[in-house]
Formats: structure tokens, C-alpha cells, sequence
């Protein structure tokens, strides 16, 4: 059984369990990536240099060489490609911290879906350290640890490959039910004689809303990709360990100018070596704290099914034992 510590806020006994986590699974690493999301150029509610200040003075305290790292994005965004991505990375003063690094050199990691490309920066590393702002997303319910990899490790290509790889396709005699009509995250999709796709992001929701199994993937379900390509790139680091941050929780993601409005309060840190307890250990204190399954009710899906998924492809466990510090 996996554990995650959990602490209401960065208190002196989390960052020193931190500190001991991080001296004894990056024994004797000399470089260490961080994997960050460097923030959407208007979102508010981002990480800021300042969030993870603690963090990057424990690993100087500890004297390990690192960088931050963050891939270009496959969307229409000054993100998507190297430069101006530094530039804005840059500018938001994620510079002042360390190294920067978001080249997107890979390595290729054969899946039974898709074959994945794992950005090399991180492979190359020592070890990763996989930093997230759990926040909500419109194609996997909620963005964590996961998702992090799952689309923030791998490059351009795998990230529009996956989303098309989750693109609905409709066979068969419609019963005009609607069901996939009321699961559109979107509101794009719209049912005629038979379901008519506007808009998608490929998040396979209609997929699994359909009661006839009338509407099947181009390639797989999202969550099972983006699954997919998250274990892969696990299996292809020397070494990980996981940090979760449960503030600022907005419907959508960070990759959004406007990732909407916030839907649960801030609930506080998690440390975990496994990346899907790490995840689930989030969604539960989430939905406890709420009362409700906030990522269902704004998003039309848990976020569950990816850390299933997840579990499956071997990635990590779902069964965990909570220490609160």
C-alpha cells in the first residue's frame, strides 16, 4: 500500500518530512528535473515562482543540481514552441529559481495504443520531480499527477495524438436517447437523426455515455491514453517522487487564459513516491471536503477512470494509507 502524507498547509514538519523524502529517493542524484507547468499567459490561478520557493531551497539545502521543466503545447498558445514559451516562462520570473528547460527532444516509448513520445529532458535526468497544481479539466475531470505526465512529459505530436485518439466515431441506428448530448463537456456535440460532433476535444465522454455502444474512439478512450502515455513516461525515469499542491482548484486548466471560476475550497499538500495513490488521495480529500464530487458536477466526469487507467497500465496503486503531518 502506497503513502501520501497530507498537511493543511507548508508547515515546518511537512517541508522536513519533504526534506528527508527527497534526501532518501534522490540518493546520490547529481541532476534533478523538476516538471512543472510554467502557466498560460493570463491565468491567475498558475503556479507562481513563489509557490514552490520552499521547495527549490530544500533541494539547495540538500546540494542537488536541477532544472525546470515544461513541454511546448499542441494548441494555439506563445507556449507552443521553445521560445517564446521561455520568454513568457521567463517573465512570470520562473527564471530567478533555476534553469529553464522545454526543448522537446525524445525518446519513443511503444504503447499497445499509441506509440509515445517522452520528452528526453526528463529521461535524461537523474531524477523527476513531479510538481502539480491539481486543478479541473475538460477532458479528464481534473488535471493532477497524472495528467501532469500524461500530456505535460510527452511531446506536441503525442499530446494532439492522444486528443484525436479519443475523437468520437458514430455506426449504427441512433435512438436519439441524447445521452451523449448531455455528456458533452463542451455543449458542441448536438443529436439530429444521429449525434452531429461540433467542437471536441476528444475527453471520450459520449463514448461512455452511449447505452448502445454506438459511438467508439478513433484509436481509445482518453483516459486510457493519456494513462498510457503518463505510465510510459514513468517507466522511462531513473527515479520520481510526487508533490501535489490542493489550492486554487478552478473548473478548467491551467493551460487556460481563463481557467473559470474556483470550485472547491484550497485543502492543502500532498507528498507521495507513487503518482496514482498521490492522485487519488487528492480526489478524495477533495470530494470529502466539498460533500460532492466537484469534477463530476462541472466537468461531467470524476477524473477517476484516468487513475484506473493508470493503475492498470501499472503506473502505481490506488490503495493508500493517509499520514497527516
Amino acid at each position: 500500500m502506497a503513502q501520501v502524507c497530507y498537511s493543511k498547509s507548508l508547515n515546518e514538519q511537512f517541508l522536513l518530512r519533504l526534506k528527508q523524502e527527497l534526501k532518501e529517493n534522490f540518493k546520490d542524484c547529481r541532476q534533478i528535473a523538476i516538471k512543472i507547468h510554467f502557466g498560460e499567459p493570463g491565468n491567475k490561478t498558475s503556479f507562481k515562482p513563489e509557490d514552490i520557493m520552499p521547495i527549490i531551497n530544500l533541494l539547495k539545502e540538500l546540494n542537488f543540481g536541477f532544472f525546470l521543466y515544461d513541454s511546448p503545447v499542441a494548441y494555439s498558445s506563445p507556449r507552443n514552441n521553445p521560445i517564446t514559451h521561455k520568454v513568457i516562462a521567463l517573465k512570470k520570473g520562473w527564471g530567478k529559481l533555476g534553469k529553464l528547460i522545454n526543448k522537446e527532444d525524445f525518446i519513443e516509448a511503444k504503447g499497445k495504443n499509441l506509440t509515445y513520445q517522452v520528452c528526453k529532458p526528463l529521461t535524461s535526468a537523474d531524477g523527476v520531480l513531479v510538481i502539480t497544481h491539481l486543478k479541473g479539466h475538460i477532458c479528464s475531470g481534473f488535471g493532477g499527477a497524472i495528467k501532469n505526465l500524461g500530456m505535460g512529459a510527452l511531446t506536441k505530436k503525442t499530446k494532439k495524438d492522444i486528443h484525436a485518439g479519443g475523437e468520437p466515431i458514430f455506426e449504427g441506428e441512433c435512438t436519439q436517447c441524447k445521452s451523449c448530448e448531455l455528456a458533452c463537456p463542451l455543449g458542441t456535440l448536438k443529436v439530429k437523426d444521429k449525434p452531429i460532433f461540433g467542437t471536441c476535444y476528444g475527453c471520450s465522454n459520449c463514448v461512455y455515455a452511449c447505452p448502445n455502444n454506438l459511438i467508439k474512439p478513433k484509436v481509445n478512450n482518453f483516459d486510457i491514453l493519456l494513462a498510457e502515455g503518463a505510465s510510459l513516461a514513468q517507466k522511462n525515469f531513473k527515479k520520481v517522487y510526487y508533490i501535489s499542491f490542493l489550492k486554487n482548484i478552478t473548473k478548467e486548466c491551467d493551460c487556460e487564459r481563463n481557467p473559470k471560476e474556483i470550485i472547491a475550497k484550497d485543502c492543502g499538500f500532498l507528498l507521495s513516491k507513487d503518482g496514482v495513490a498521490i492522485d487519488k488521495a487528492a480526489y478524495d480529500i477533495i470530494t470529502k471536503n466539498s460533500s460532492e464530487d466537484v469534477f463530476l458536477k462541472h466537468n461531467k466526469k470524476s477524473g477517476l477512470k484516468q487513475v484506473q487507467e493508470a493503475e492498470r497500465f501499472g503506473m502505481g496503486s490506488q490503495d493508500y494509507e493517509l499520514k497527516n503531518l
